[in-house]
C-alpha cells in the first residue's frame, strides 16, 4: 500500500476509534469495495485516470454524503487523491485490512524498513492530524511545538540516545516521550510524537520534528485564503466563501482580504495551490486580448 495513505488511515482508525465510528468506516469502505464491483459506470469513473482527480473525489463524496461518517468520506476521497486511479480498487481492499475493527486502542504500528518509507508513512498520518484542527491557531502551536522538540533532542544527547534504541519497543519508547510531554503541547503534538517512535522514525528524531514543523507551516498555508476585492465582504459573505473553499480544499479555510481597488470589481481568491480570480480586471484582459486577436 502506499504509504502516504497506511499513515493517513492510521490517524483516521485513531479518530474513529475514539469516536466509537470505526466500524461504521470500515463499513463504508466495504460498501464502497462491494459498489466497484457490481456497477460498471461508477468503477469506470473512478478508475478512469483520464477524468480529474477533483472530479472523482467529488463523486466518492456525493456518494456518501449523509450515508457514511465524515473519516470514511475523508479517507476515499484522500485514496482518491494519493492512489493511481486504476489502482484504487485494490487500494481500498487493502485499507479494508489495515482498518479491521479490533478491540479500542491506537493501532499497533509496525516499524517500517528505509527511511523513505517511514517518513512517507508520518507524513500521511500527520496530514490527517493537521486537517482535524479547527483553527489556524492550533496549527501554529504545533508548528511551534514540533520545531521546540527537535531543538531539545538536538541539545540532549541522552534523552535522544533512549527514545532512538531500536531494541526497546517503539510504543515503549513512545510511552516515555508522552510522559515528559503530557499536560505540557497540545494533544495533536502528542499523537505525532508517539507516532513518529512507534512508527519507526526515530532514526533521525531532530530531522522528524523539523519535517512535521515543516509539514504544519504547508497546512497554514492550505488554511488561509487571500481574498483581493475592491470592496470588503460582508459577514456572510465570508462566512460562504469560506465554506465553499472548506469543501474544495477539505480542510477549515480562514478568510483575510486584501483590499484592491486595480481588482475593478469582483474577487482574485488564492488558498495554497488553489487560485480562483473572478475578477472584472480579468474578463476586461480576456475581452482586450480576444479584440486583439480578432483585429
Amino acid at each position: 500500500m502506499d504509504q502516504l495513505l497506511a499513515g493517513y488511515a492510521d490517524a483516521v482508525e485513531e479518530s474513529a476509534t475514539a469516536a466509537g465510528h470505526l466500524a461504521a468506516v470500515h463499513g463504508a469502505l466495504a460498501a464502497m469495495a462491494q459498489a466497484l464491483v457490481l456497477h460498471d459506470e461508477l468503477r469506470r469513473v473512478l478508475t478512469d485516470p483520464g477524468i480529474d482527480e477533483s472530479t472523482r473525489r467529488a463523486v466518492i463524496y456525493d456518494l456518501l454524503e449523509g450515508k457514511a461518517t465524515p473519516e470514511a468520506a475523508e479517507l476515499l476521497g484522500f485514496a482518491v487523491r494519493v492512489t493511481r486511479a486504476t489502482e484504487l480498487p485494490l487500494a481500498i481492499a487493502q485499507l479494508l485490512v489495515q482498518l479491521e475493527v479490533v478491540a479500542p486502542g491506537a493501532p499497533e504500528v509496525a516499524p517500517l524498513a528505509g527511511r523513505r518509507a517511514s517518513r512517507a508513512r508520518l507524513r500521511g498520518y500527520a496530514e490527517r492530524v493537521l486537517q482535524e484542527l479547527a483553527a489556524i491557531g492550533e496549527v501554529d502551536q504545533l508548528e511551534d511545538e514540533c520545531f521546540q522538540l527537535s531543538r531539545l533532542l538536538d541539545e540532549q544527547p541522552d534523552l535522544r540516545a533512549v527514545l532512538s534504541d531500536v531494541a526497546v519497543p517503539g510504543r515503549a519508547r513512545a510511552d516515555v516521550l508522552a510522559d515528559l510531554l503530557t499536560g505540557q503541547v497540545h494533544t495533536a503534538t502528542l499523537r505525532l510524537a508517539r507516532y513518529a517512535i512507534s512508527s519507526g522514525s526515530s532514526r533521525d528524531l531532530v530531522g522528524t520534528f523539523e519535517q512535521l514543523a515543516a509539514l504544519a507551516a504547508a497546512e497554514r498555508g492550505r488554511r488561509l485564503a487571500e481574498v483581493r476585492s475592491a470592496v470588503d465582504l460582508e459577514p456572510v459573505e465570508r462566512d460562504r466563501l469560506a465554506s465553499a473553499l472548506g469543501r474544495l480544499v477539505e480542510r477549515p479555510v480562514e478568510i483575510r482580504v486584501v483590499h484592491d481597488p486595480s481588482v475593478l470589481g469582483g474577487a482574485r481568491v488564492s488558498v495554497g495551490d488553489l487560485v480562483i480570480d473572478g475578477t472584472v480586471r480579468l474578463r476586461l484582459e480576456r475581452l482586450r486580448d480576444a479584440l486583439a486577436q480578432s483585429s
